[in-house]
């Protein structure tokens, strides 16, 4: 019979050790000792799945059993924990240790054996002492491969702690010998186990560990993976809630590999899971990529995770979109009060008002709400109110008129033809420098080269003149290595500024062709995209603030024709 002993080693029990696994031969054996025999309690321990799945107590039990036989001791009790760590789990926690107290107590057993002693534990701060207890209730320790731990002298006390110290390094270096394997098989791109991600599957490839047995690998479930991006997509591109996409997901009858419902938090921990991007990622290592395990796009996990950053609570101020994303107005998180700058609220609102012939009528409209005004948190003189539609078909139309100021640009070759301008201006603006340092230094060369001179009485130069020279040429000197760094700190911003224009260009004209035809949530992101704020002051005067970046793109797209984008009309919308 074979079987697997404390470590992980597969062993032959021979016939003659079986039999001390039946328990009526080994009811036998324990009759024919005297009835005063010593009586012994026996505590078996398994640390780890694989140890219980291999049943490695078995091997503790026959030599207990053999144990006791030989010494005449009389088993009365046996006590077996699977699955238990000793270096983790605290003696106070364990119900065999407990148990076995208690029989103590109670002077039912006279010895406690086990096979080993670090079967009681393998903590160094707790274990001896658990072994000192038991020794000080009348009770003996042992173990069949390390005798008796007595603890009759101060030397007695040092060698207890000192064995269970030293079980409890073990620990840790068995600890960190399955860490640097479990990393080492992570980095490889290899599944070392645990929960598997929603999206994928572990399925057998044909890998085999060093044992010869199959272990599995990760691969894409074909069903699952589209799920994932499209809750990636409805984050980046509509701002949906974790919770409004938990909701979707639960509707659909969809269920985690858990079985459970999906919740906000398992929501989140998708979009924050950074393995989708085609990596196995642990605590402490991240894989080389797999483009095989590559379900979202870098740029769109980045998108996905800055809109959840920002509908995060600490985040409320900086917010730019609905703290709802089933808000049914467009600038929810954009529109501000012009008047004493607190952001608005959107929101629907009953109104009841009366007609003529005494009927009342109610209707439910979008609005925008001054929260700071409504509840007197701080002074301000505009409105409570104002009609969501009204303030959104201003800005609507200041935005179709900034798309279609695009639509009218002649494309890229204005914008280059500008950039390449400034490219120009900035290279004849270091070419001139370089001159200027050039001559700098010269000068600077030839005064200093004239000091021998003048200490050999050979030079038209006085002394008290050539330091008044040679302080001057190095304080030009020093101005124009200065004035040299900023141009070419100024000429790198402005190759980082061009490729962040050509950036935005390529986004804004995506926006002026989608924008609308795309639903409302699609079109809330991309005014969060676009705009800083909208102010609104009484009378619905609205100005409509860009964000910087776009700004200076305009600003670069404008011809003589159109050298200023604003608008004002009966509404008095503009742009800023």
């Amino acid at each position: 019979m074979n079987y697997t002993n404390q470590f992980g080693e597969s062993v032959q029990i021979a016939a003659s050790d079986e039999i001390w696994l039946n328990d009526e031969f080994f009811a036998r054996e324990m009759a024919k000792l005297p009835t005063d025999a010593p009586r012994a309690g026996l505590a078996y321990r398994v640390s780890t799945k694989g140890q219980v799945d291999h049943d490695d107590i078995p091997m503790q039990k026959i030599e207990c059993r053999k144990f006791c036989a030989q010494h005449g001791w009389r088993v009365v009790l046996e006590k077996a924990e699977k699955g238990v760590s000793g270096s983790k789990v605290s003696a106070t926690k364990r119900d065999a240790i407990q148990e076995l107290k208690a029989e103590a107590e109670k002077g039912n057993i006279d010895i406690l054996l086990v096979f080993l002693f670090d079967r009681l534990g393998r903590i160094e701060s707790e274990t001896p002492y658990v072994v000192e207890w038991f020794v000080k209730h009348g009770v003996e320790v042992w173990s069949t491969r390390e005798g008796q731990q007595k603890i009759d002298s101060h030397t007695d006390k040092l060698i207890n702690y000192i064995r269970f110290w030293q079980a409890a390094g073990e620990s840790e270096k068995i600890a960190e010998r399955v860490a640097t394997r479990i990393q080492q098989l992570n980095s490889s791109g290899h599944y070392s186990g645990g929960t598997v991600a929603y999206g994928y599957r572990a399925v057998h490839k044909g890998r085999v560990n060093k044992k010869g047995k199959p272990v599995k690998d990760l691969e894409v479930d074909p069903a699952e993976a589209p799920i994932v991006q499209e809750l990636f997509e409805l984050a980046a591109y509509e701002g949906k809630s974790a919770y409004a996409m938990a909701e979707m997901l639960n509707n659909r009858g969809l269920r985690t590999h858990s079985g459970a419902k999906f919740t906000p938090v398992h929501v989140l921990r998708i979009l924050r899971h950074e393995g989708y991007l085609g990596y196995i990622v642990t605590r402490s290592v991240r894989s080389q990529h797999l483009p095989e395990l590559e379900i979202i796009s870098p740029e769109l996990f980045k998108k996905a995770n800055e809109m959840v950053d920002m509908r995060c609570t600490a985040n409320a101020e900086a917010r730019k979109v609905a703290h709802k994303s089933d808000n049914n107005t467009l600038l929810a998180g954009l529109v501000y009060c012009a008047h004493c700058g607190a952001k608005m609220s959107g929101f629907m609102h009953h109104d009841r008002y009366k007609l003529r012939d005494g009927t009342v009528k109610e209707s439910l409209k979008p609005k925008y709400n001054c929260y700071q005004r409504a509840q007197k948190l701080r002074d301000c003189d505009g409105q409570a109110l104002y009609l969501a539609d009204r303030v959104d078909g201003i800005v609507l139309e200041v935005v179709r008129e900034l798309f279609s100021s695009i639509r009218r640009a002649p494309r890229d070759k204005l914008l280059e033809q500008k950039i390449r301008q400034e490219y120009q201006d900035k290279r004849k603006q270091k070419a001139a420098l370089e001159k200027r340092l050039q001559d700098c230094e010269h000068a600077l060369e030839r005064y200093e080269a004239e000091v021998l001179r003048c200490l050999d009485g050979e030079s038209g130069f006085s002394q008290e003149m050539l330091a008044r020279l040679i302080a001057k040429a190095e304080a030009e000197l020093r101005a124009a290595r200065q004035e040299y760094a900023k141009v070419l700190q100024e000429a790198e911003d402005d190759r980082e500024f061009a490729q962040k224009i050509k950036e935005c260009y390529r986004q804004f004209c995506g926006w002026a062709e989608e924008f609308e035809l795309a639903p409302l949530a699609r079109k809330r992101m991309i005014l969060s995209e676009l705009l800083e704020k909208v102010e609104v002051s009484k009378g619905y005067q609205v100005t409509v603030r860009v964000k910087l970046t776009y700004k200076q793109f305009l600003e670069l797209c404008q011809t003589e024709e159109t050298s200023e984008i604003s608008l004002r009309n009966a509404t008095g919308g503009s742009v800023a």
